[in-house]
């Protein structure tokens, strides 16, 4: 599927058009059912009400996505299942639905990390029709990955993440509100508000970077429907005189984040097999998007003066 590159610009919001445009009302509202499976709910964000908020590509590769925050209490989780509910109003979504990508995105102070959910997620999986795994249920326009049935091993330490769902069409105009799916506002109040990113600002609100629901909508509940179930598992943490460190995402696609606890991070370097250092950061993160797939190491300096080393691969 399409990668965008974006520019971005400076806010400059317009509340009147984003509730004209960006939401839109459920003509056929359907209550979500979640597809449960043994392992322990993270997020059940299933009572919705009757709107919805944009959240799609369409055929020229544009798009606006939207997101909503969960917390992972655990030293280290393994997600097993995303789920997002919405609805198409036209209710002939399958005929124009090619796909649907799922990003999980690393928290920045209460908002998704990055630009662009594409470049810039630690986990993204571009699930087209048919592809195991992947759920679209036609008449409740609910899209679910089983992230084992797809064969992904996804584990994320503890903090807050965001998971940010966007269908891939053959629409030409996503901005045409009866015909895309559109993510449904959920009635509960889990931690931080929905937010939306509109890179091209197809709709004019001016929120081409990750911008608060609250700043576009008259919505008194601001978070979106969807739900995730995981399990405790472990990540290879190491202790070094106390110090609790683990890398992450593993194996990496464009980035990779270490966690250090009791400490902070002073340097972190990407070495390949070779010896050579090919990536490196002051902070507690690396992009690792241009490096050739393989094996390398991370190597990471603490304020304490410890040296963490952990092995990962790049796909």
């Amino acid at each position: 599927m399409k990668k965008i590159s974006i520019l971005l610009t400076g806010l400059l919001f317009s509340v009147t058009f984003a509730q004209q445009e960006i939401t839109v009302v459920a003509e056929f509202p359907q209550t979500p059912v979640a597809n449960f499976s043994p392992n322990e709910v993270i997020i059940a964000q299933l009572d919705t009400g009757t709107s919805g908020i944009v959240s799609g590509m369409d055929a020229s590769g544009q798009y606006a996505a939207s997101a909503d925050d969960f917390d992972l209490t655990y030293p280290a989780t393994k997600i097993t299942k995303l789920e997002a509910y919405g609805f198409n109003n036209s209710l002939d979504l399958q005929n124009n639905l090619l796909g649907v990508n799922f990003y999980l995105i690393a928290d920045d102070d209460w908002i998704p990390l990055g630009s662009d959910p594409a470049t810039d997620s630690l986990f993204k999986f571009e699930m087209y029709v048919g592809d195991t795994g992947f759920y679209f249920d036609e008449a409740t326009y609910t899209f679910t990955l089983d992230l084992v049935e797809a064969g992904y091993d996804v584990v994320l330490p503890s903090g807050k993440f965001w998971l940010s769902v966007v269908p891939v069409t053959t629409l030409a105009d996503i901005t045409e509100g009866s015909t895309r799916w559109n993510w449904y506002q959920s009635l509960s109040a889990n931690g931080v508000e929905g937010h939306l990113i509109d890179p091209s600002n197809l709709f004019g609100a001016g929120a081409t970077v990750w911008t608060p629901l609250s700043f576009l909508l008259d919505w008194t509940d601001l978070d979106l429907g969807m739900y995730i179930e995981g399990e405790e598992t472990t990540m290879g943490v190491s202790d070094i005189n106390n110090v609790s460190f683990s890398v992450y995402p593993n194996p990496a696609t464009n980035f990779v984040k270490v966690n250090i606890n009791n400490a902070e991070v002073k340097q972190m370097t990407v070495v390949d097999m070779t010896g050579k250092i090919v990536a490196s950061s002051k902070d507690a993160s690396v992009r690792v998007s241009e490096l050739p797939a393989g094996v390398y190491v991370v190597s990471v300096l603490d304020s304490k003066g410890n040296v963490h080393t952990s092995k990962i691969v790049k796909k």
